[in-house]
């Protein structure tokens, strides 16, 4: 059985050898397609980045302060913990990064949300 099922696969109604090649056929259709899945992709990480970085700019402000703690960033705790538990681990120092920049220019200059 395994024998005629791999002298299936190497012959074609031709009696050669089938040539098996991971390239397509490089067309206007196939390019078009291959175009568009880029943009989704990069659109996809772009928009998480952004989403990301307006995370980091999350603050919390405490009305009366514990010590010399005023402010709490909620954004970067819970960015955190969002890069950690994510399912596409692709560019997770790259998401980390951008939540400790954000979070970063958010305290040292008056650019960002406090609650």
């Amino acid at each position: 059985m395994a024998r005629q099922k791999l002298w299936f696969k190497k012959r074609t109604t031709r009696g050669h050898r089938r040539k098996v090649t991971g390239k397509t056929k490089w067309t206007r259709k196939n390019a078009v397609r291959e175009v568009y899945k880029n943009q989704r992709v990069y659109s996809h990480f772009f928009l998480k980045f952004v989403l990301f970085f307006v995370l980091g700019l999350v603050w919390f402000r405490l009305g009366a302060p514990l010590g010399f703690i005023e402010v709490v960033p909620v954004g970067l705790i819970v960015g955190l913990i969002i890069a950690c538990f994510e399912k596409f681990r692709i560019g997770r120092g790259i998401e980390i990064a951008i939540l400790v920049v954000a979070a970063t220019v958010s305290f040292l200059s008056p650019v960002g949300l406090v609650l």
